[in-house]
């Protein structure tokens, strides 16, 4: 199934990007946009056959993460004392409805908080919230989503995974949205392979029992949820717009606001500064896939004539992350295929001479052979 793009800050015109129509989808975001946006943005993708709208209502963190929330409707004016029970979140999904059916989104996500534990009964109050959406949206052209939020360091334990599954089992809906919390910093690769393959496990035994699983805010390791069966992943142009991290988008030392240019090599599952992506193409490194992309050579030659190329590069990442869905989907490469040219890639780096010392520290590729352990051990896990 095709990609969807997780719509950010400033990013509404990536929609309609020619270079990016592999994307079948998209995840709207009142957060980033007032209403008259998003339905700026619905009319024009009504042109294009097919394509799936989903309007998240974004209430993870009502109380400290608004932007343009309060001027939807739905928000809730009480959310300063909120209390969160069922009588509550009914009031809001009632008005979130009206709210979709004005709008016409292909379907709408149940709303869902970020909590500071996950109990069972966080999960059963995920159930009726997405039970509720769809019973009240019986009968029309917009169709439910259930939300599910988990927390990464919960999946350690295999059992925690399954049993989030058995509970979120009983929901009436068969698409769901999946949200992974964690606290990798947003330019790090996820490299816990126990949090991976508990991620993983919870995906497939979703898959398994019938719900059709997009996960949100995937980067690169959206190779591994698409080997545990997800159905859909999702990104954005900051080349995973991770929001559920207590690190941000800035510029190392700065305050905020400003972005690192990254291009994403597939021969090395990694991101690359501008210095390391020339060492990488100057050894003859860079991927058929990296040759290929549309926006390679538009940013290879902005770098000598000192361009900036940020905005190519989320332009770049997101091509190869809406291929590369497509390739996996199609059978036309597998994970484990790039997992191991990955491996052998950055061998060749360690044993290159003169060596290649990549600008980031952490940039080593450690966590590819992480990503192998958790593909090779999660369906053990248990």
């Amino acid at each position: 199934m095709p990609a969807y793009h997780q719509i950010g800050h400033d990013s509404q015109n990536l929609l309609f990007d020619e270079g990016l129509t592999r994307f079948g989808g998209a995840i709207l975001s009142p957060l980033n946009y007032p209403p008259e946006d998003i339905a700026a943005q619905l009319n024009r993708l009504s042109e294009r056959e097919n394509f799936v709208t989903l309007f998240d209502p974004h209430l993870y963190r009502p109380q400290s993460e608004r932007l343009h929330l309060p001027s939807w409707d739905y928000y809730p004016k009480d959310v300063e004392t909120a209390d969160f029970t069922s009588e509550w979140w009914a009031g809001i999904i009632d008005k979130l409805v009206a709210t979709a059916l004005q709008l016409g989104p292909t379907a709408v996500a149940s709303p869902a908080i970020v909590p500071k534990t996950f109990p069972d009964e966080f999960y059963l109050g995920l159930v009726e919230n997405g039970n509720r959406l769809e019973a009240v949206l019986q009968g029309t052209s917009v169709k439910p989503t259930q939300t599910i939020v988990a927390n990464l360091v919960d999946l350690i334990n295999p059992q925690r995974a399954m049993s989030i599954a058995s509970i979120m089992s009983k929901s009436h809906i068969e698409e769901c949205l999946l949200v992974l919390i964690g606290n990798t910093d947003p330019r790090r690769e996820l490299a816990d392979p126990e949090e991976l393959k508990g991620a993983m496990k919870l995906i497939a035994a979703l898959e398994s029992g019938g719900q059709r699983v997009t996960v949100a805010t995937s980067s690169s390791e959206m190779i591994l949820w698409k080997a545990a069966g997800a159905t859909n992943c999702a990104t954005g142009k900051f080349f995973n717009l991770r929001r559920f991290t207590i690190s941000r988008f800035e510029e190392p030392g700065g305050r905020g606001g400003g972005q690192l240019p990254y291009w994403f090599e597939e021969s090395l599952l990694a991101f690359l500064r501008q210095s390391d992506l020339l060492r990488v193409q100057a050894r003859g490194l860079l991927s058929d896939a990296s040759t290929n992309n549309p926006f390679s050579a538009s940013t290879l030659g902005s770098i000598p004539a000192k361009e900036s190329w940020l905005r190519l590069s989320w332009r770049h990442f997101m091509y190869w992350f809406a291929e590369t869905e497509f390739r996996l989907s199609d059978g036309s490469v597998t994970t484990e295929d790039l997992l191991t040219t990955a491996d052998e890639t950055w061998a060749t780096v360690a044993s290159s001479k003169p060596k290649i010392y990549m600008e980031e520290r952490d940039n080593n590729g450690d966590w590819v052979r992480q990503w192998m352990r958790a593909l090779e051990e999660y369906p053990y896990f248990s």
